[in-house]
């Protein structure tokens, strides 16, 4: 099994650092901020021999360049240069998932169960449409809602708190969110990260997982973007 490491950057986003045991292999996953990342690396006596993105806003690669530089110069793959199919001895598959951004693309790794869905998915939301369509990002979901329910999803983002509170509008009567709207209140209360979140929870709890259509998908996207 694969081992995650969250590290928190810049105001609200997560980068990763996925390790393989048994295995000198490690990758870095949208580091946005290099600082933050090296410290922790060292801190825990690892080092890279990757780095991934999973699209273009500076946000998830501003800190590329100097984080390659600090561990002697690190291959760089993303949707134009994408990995192997394989990370040590996992199985890897890319899952184009346009909408936030064209390029925008998930990591998955079946067998341990995984999935960096960045700016596409976040727990009890999705990522605003800045370069794709409402429906791009909907057929993007649907990708990601036929994988194995106990999956796990690592998000670009510590949005769950005010994604919770949108979906509670919506469905105000749906006990699997008011619950997790708990939860959640308190990991933040603790400064803790509110993921991952497997994707049967997501599925109970993400409306814009729930929408039924493309249609409702875009009216949910539109009120959200409202605030």
């Amino acid at each position: 099994m694969l081992n995650v490491h969250i590290i928190p950057i810049l105001s609200d986003n997560y980068a990763y650092a996925l390790e393989a045991p048994n295995s000198q292999e490690l990758v870095v996953i949208d580091p946005g901020e290099a600082a933050p990342i090296i410290a922790y690396l060292d801190a825990h006596g690892l080092k890279p021999t990757q780095i991934w993105h999973t699209h273009h806003h500076w946000d998830h690669v501003d800190g590329i360049e100097d984080l390659s530089a600090h561990y002697g110069g690190l291959p760089v793959f993303n949707t134009k240069n994408p990995p192997a199919d394989h990370f040590a001895e996992e199985p890897l598959e890319i899952i184009k998932t346009p909408g936030h951004t064209l390029d925008h693309i998930c990591f998955y790794f079946p067998k341990s169960a995984i999935i960096f869905t960045a700016d596409t998915l976040f727990s009890m939301g999705c990522g605003r449409l800045f370069e794709g369509s409402a429906t791009q990002m909907w057929e993007s979901f649907s990708k990601i809602s036929v994988l194995d329910d106990e999956t796990l999803i690592y998000p670009g983002h510590e949005y769950t708190l005010s994604n919770a509170q949108f979906c509670l509008k919506q469905e105000p009567n749906n006990q699997a969110l008011i619950e997790r709207l708990e939860e959640v209140e308190k990991l933040r209360a603790e400064n803790k990260p509110t993921i991952p979140v497997t994707l049967a929870l997501e599925k109970q709890t993400n409306v814009f997982l729930r929408a039924k259509d493309a249609e409702e998908f875009a009216q949910l996207r539109a009120l959200k973007d409202k605030g």
